[in-house]
């Protein structure tokens, strides 16, 4: 047995005005520490980074100490739970760490208007949990008191160590994101591989299997036409918050569905094997802007952008971090030429694929699904790294892979 951290989304149920009310007023403490110790750390990061100063201390333990004093001087602040409110500095030190380090932009301040309410409680933090019975749980919260947590299906991990809690709110009511710590069997390795090609709006296996996104075609011009409806009306006024309501109604639907089939697929594909090999893709770089500049202005940037939404909604992060955690062991290939090389005699070239579906191998004649070819070389890049064989597109199948595994339907 082996300890692992789980996260449950659960949703807070209506609660009193005054407890919610100190909910948002935690969740603006948060944002006024994070506003005032960016400020306070901007010189010194532009001094750092132009070379005048030396790196100044932003390590959790320090901001801490400066939280103390600050806490100290404001009296409003002292009717907010401490350690919450102090954890905030937990994120800024991580994001000020990274922008020191160059991997990073300095951390953006945190408006009322744009920003997410919301507060951790960490294992530091007097938080309990009772259950109640199977669908209901309570939470308790610091200056807060107890709230009523609850999710459909039960918590499936009602046994586990809760560590931490962070509590969001989306527009239209709280959520809590508990992390237990669980113990689980270690997941066996029962010799199976299975290659995982990421394409737009659906997944394809070495096997021959296919999982398509959900149509979400219905929501998002729905969506949009919000979006073009709030950008007319005046701001501040009644029907636009009315209307900001309804998108954020309309578009936590499209979130919800994107997430529950992230959930589901990568629980199917890896309940069938132990080994599971994905291309490392770039999804920054793949979705960066053709825009260009004024002096070089980029071309089919429409095109582009439709595109790069596309690869967005496939949340193909997301697909690899489900699967990192649910399968026994993750490999990462590199994706060049995997959906131009045909799987069986292992010629790579550009005419093999003429359109998005279909793979026609112009040298052996091979025909299959453009993306279950693109999936059984992945599979094959796969195993390659398993067996010391290098990274590198492999030019001939290898021998330990029978035609009976692979299938080659013409």
């Amino acid at each position: 047995m082996i300890k692992e951290m789980r996260t449950v989304e659960f949703v807070v149920l209506p609660t009193s005005k005054a407890k919610a009310g100190k909910m948002f007023q935690i969740a603006g403490g948060c944002r006024y520490v994070w506003n005032h110790f960016r400020e306070k750390n901007l010189a010194d990061y532009q001094a750092f980074r132009n070379g005048k100063a030396q790196r100044r201390q932003t390590s959790f333990f320090s901001l801490g100490v400066e939280f103390t004093k600050l806490r100290r001087e404001t009296d409003w602040m002292q009717e907010l739970p401490c350690a919450p409110v102090r954890y905030s500095l937990k994120y800024l030190s991580d994001a000020l760490g990274q922008a020191m380090a160059g991997k990073k932009g300095f951390p953006k301040p945190r408006s009322r208007a744009k920003t997410a309410p919301g507060f951790t409680l960490p294992d530091t933090c007097n938080f309990r949990i009772r259950k109640v019975n199977g669908k209901y749980s309570l939470l308790h919260i610091p200056l807060v008191g107890w709230v009523t947590l609850t999710r459909k299906g039960g918590n499936p991990h009602e046994a586990g160590d809760p560590k931490q809690v962070v509590l969001r709110h989306d527009g239209h009511r709280w959520r809590a994101f508990v992390s237990y710590e669980i113990e689980v069997e270690e997941k066996m390795d029962d010799g199976e591989v299975l290659g995982v090609d990421m394409n737009v709006r659906q997944i394809a296996t070495s096997d021959g299997d296919f999982y398509h996104l959900p149509d979400l075609e219905k929501k998002e011009k729905r969506r949009k036409w919000y979006q073009r409806k709030m950008a007319r009306q005046v701001k501040g006024s009644n029907r636009r918050g009315d209307t900001k309501k309804k998108l954020r109604k309309v578009s936590r639907k499209i979130t919800s569905i994107r997430k529950n089939w992230v959930h589901q697929t990568t629980k199917e594909i890896s309940g069938k094997c132990g080994t599971m090999v994905v291309e490392d893709l770039k999804v920054k770089n793949m979705t960066a802007s053709a825009k260009g500049t004024v002096e070089n202005p980029g071309r089919n940037v429409r095109q582009k952008s439709g595109l790069n939404r596309a690869v967005l909604d496939t949340a193909f992060g997301e697909v690899r971090r489900n699967l990192e955690y649910k399968c026994g062991r993750l490999i990462k290939v590199n994706p060049a030429y995997t959906s131009q090389t045909c799987s069986r005699c292992g010629h790579a070239e550009k005419e093999n694929r003429k359109t998005q579906a279909r793979f026609q191998c112009v040298s052996c004649g091979f025909a299959s699904n453009a993306d279950t070819n693109a999936a059984i070389n992945i599979r094959r890049l796969g195993m390659a790294q398993l067996h010391g064989e290098g990274t590198g597109i492999s030019t001939v199948p290898m021998n330990r892979e029978t035609d009976a595994r692979l299938p080659h339907g013409s």
